[in-house]
């Protein structure tokens, strides 16, 4: 039996993935002109407690903002909106977490955050806040002004988004809630407490409040006078010791009591946060958090890659509403027959002949040089919002550029990641052998020593690595930006010589003209190009699986494991090619099982504004033993 869903204003609720203080945050579908479009997340700010007036008043800049502020680590293509006088943000869907739902999880399972995606984690938030940086607020640089674990997500890939600009001052509301406030003002600093005015440097305490809830497994206190002397004794959840001296000099720096002691800015507190990542130090990787990610959420996941696969085939016909009916105008009353015989029909008469008239005119003269109206001249909004759209898929062409750029070396290096993250693992097992075994001769230190310029050796190369896949993805992004730039100009200029050049009265009837906006480059989507999610693509839907077998080897040695890979689905609906991306205990056939189970899978193909096109899909394998 088909899931039946319960609806919010234009959005389908697929389901409900957090409930806190702010209200609760959804997987939805948004339902357009009676189809099914995106999958969004969808927050809505339904707590009793929220000021739906504050919000209210800031939907208009936060809208802008939304269409303006397209970064990486920003929810894409935020909107927000009021149902039944209820405001809501919708964003487009990339599956995860929000990471109130990871820091719960924590707790609940006893699985710490490591240093190293905590300190990932909080890289990744301060560059969302630091692209907000350049956009301008009325002469201002734009503050988010509520950061706070319910306005972030986690993804299953390992990447974090922020979404709720704007909204945080209204959101400030909150603090007068008895209810709300102690889940809410760990995460603000204090002058924002007392004065409800946000700034960048109290975006870079809520960020310093964050990185202490992710190392520490615990909010901040309340009241802030409580706070010194936590932060002073504060001790890592993963291990238990005190907070290593080089994070606690960022930390201590970020929650600074004065905002003039604070870093600057979300990008001043990220500087500072890049000489810890890539220090030596720590050895942050986005493959390990997507793994913390994977490892914390499994259940979760698999349930999730099942709802999608109904979600997309969903009738959205019971949960379009109908459109509003137009009543007929009430006649005027010159047109209403009058008491004394009326006046009313012979004035009809009279319309009715002066028109036949003039048509009878029209086709005996001839209909004569007509002159078009003039196009009509767009207003300022109008032309903003065309630059604005093209911007938009300006981006999401160079992102589908890039995708298409990095496919193969990607893979390459990440699997060579792999192999690399094994043999410092393999290390640091012996390591621990070697020290348990053993005593303090000198035999042993040799040996420990030995293994460790090993380790840091295997570190320092697969930090290279990694340093290499980012540089060679900002090549990519480089020569993507190139290739549009190189297709978007010559139309460009074009429509500029248009709008400029003056035109002669025309003799004969013109031609028609385009309508003097900078267009929008928007080239034709080719069958069987490789695209990337986003607006207008439908997913490829999983129609035959085929279970894999069981390697042999791995079978015999009692070995469980699990690979992830990729696989560019075709028009057909076939796997064409088939990328291991991870695998654990490599080398004893769960690989190959994976890929050559994965290469029988078939898909109903995905498309892009109707046309069949090639998209990768992340595939996740598990090998159980029964």
């Amino acid at each position: 039996m088909a899931p039946t869903y319960s609806t919010f204003g234009p959005y389908i609720l697929f389901k409900e993935v957090l409930a806190d203080e702010l209200g609760h945050i959804y997987r939805a579908g948004e339902l357009v002109k009676g189809t099914l479009g995106r999958t969004a997340w969808l927050r809505v700010f339904d707590r009793a407690a929220v000021p739906q007036a504050e919000l209210g008043n800031r939907l208009d800049d936060a809208n802008r903002v939304g269409e303006t502020l397209q970064a990486a680590n920003v929810g894409a293509h935020s909107r927000f909106s009021v149902h039944d006088g209820t405001t809501c943000n919708a964003w487009d869907y990339a599956p995860g977490q929000p990471l109130t739902a990871v820091l719960r999880k924590v707790q609940e399972e006893g699985f710490p955050v490591p240093v190293d995606n905590a300190l990932l984690i909080m890289e990744k938030l301060s560059l969302a806040l630091s692209a907000g940086l350049a956009v301008d607020m009325g002469g201002a640089p734009l503050v988010h002004g509520f950061l706070h674990p319910g306005t972030i997500i986690i993804t299953n890939d390992g990447e974090g988004l922020v979404s709720g600009f704007v909204v945080g001052t209204g959101l400030l509301g909150l603090l007068d809630d008895g209810a709300a406030n102690p889940a809410c003002a760990p995460y603000l600093a204090p002058e924002i407490l007392t004065t409800r005015t946000p700034s960048s440097r109290g975006d870079v305490y809520s960020l310093g409040a964050i990185l202490f809830h992710l190392l520490t497994g615990k909010p901040l206190p309340a009241d802030p006078q409580q706070r010194r002397e936590v932060v002073t004794g504060a001790h890592l959840a993963f291990d238990e010791e005190p907070v290593p001296k080089d994070i606690m000099a960022v930390l201590s720096r970020a929650l600074a009591d004065r905002p003039e002691e604070r870093f600057s800015s979300a990008a001043d507190f990220k500087k500072e946060l890049d000489k810890l990542l890539y220090g030596g130090a720590y050895s942050p990787t986005t493959f390990n958090l997507a793994l913390f990610m994977d490892r914390l959420f499994r259940t979760e996941i698999e349930a999730e890659e099942r709802e999608r696969l109904t979600e997309a085939d969903l009738d959205v016909t019971p949960y379009v509403r109908p459109e509003p009916l137009v009543e007929e105008q009430e006649q005027a009353p010159e047109s209403r027959p009058g008491r004394g015989g009326g006046k009313g029909p012979w004035i009809g008469i009279a319309a009715a002949v002066v028109v036949v008239a003039a048509v009878g005119a029209w086709f005996i003269f001839g209909r004569g040089p007509a002159t078009p109206p003039p196009p009509p001249t767009p207003t300022p909004e109008q032309v903003l919002a065309q630059r604005r759209a093209q911007q938009a898929q300006v981006q999401a062409l160079v992102q589908q550029q890039v995708t298409q750029l990095m496919a193969e070396r990607e893979g390459q290096i990440r699997k060579e990641l792999l192999g690399r993250q094994d043999e410092i693992n393999r290390l640091q097992k012996r390591l621990k052998e070697v020290e348990k075994s053993g005593g303090a001769t000198a035999n042993t230190r040799r040996q420990r020593e030995q293994i460790q310029r090993q380790i840091a050796a295997a570190e320092k190369a697969k930090q290279n690595q990694e340093q290499a896949l980012q540089q060679e993805r900002q090549k990519a992004i480089e020569e993507a930006k190139r290739r549009v730039q190189a297709t978007a100009v010559p139309a460009t200029a074009t429509a500029t010589a248009v709008v400029v050049a003056p035109t002669a009265a025309p003799t004969s009837p013109p031609a028609p003209t385009a309508t003097p906006i900078p267009p929008t480059p928007t080239p034709a989507v080719r069958e069987g190009e490789i695209v990337a999610g986003g607006p207008g693509v439908r997913e490829p839907v999983l129609i035959k699986r085929v279970t894999p077998s069981y390697p042999p080897v791995a079978q015999r040695m009692q070995f469980e494991g699990e690979v992830t890979l990729r696989a560019l689905v075709g028009i057909d609906g076939s796997v064409e090619n088939v990328q291991i991306l991870e695998a654990t205990h490599p080398g004893i056939g769960f690989e190959k099982a994976a890929e050559d189970s994965v290469r029988q899978w078939r898909y109903r193909p995905a498309t892009k504004s109707g046309v069949k096109v090639r998209v990768w899909v992340r595939i996740r394998i598990p090998f159980r033993l029964r």
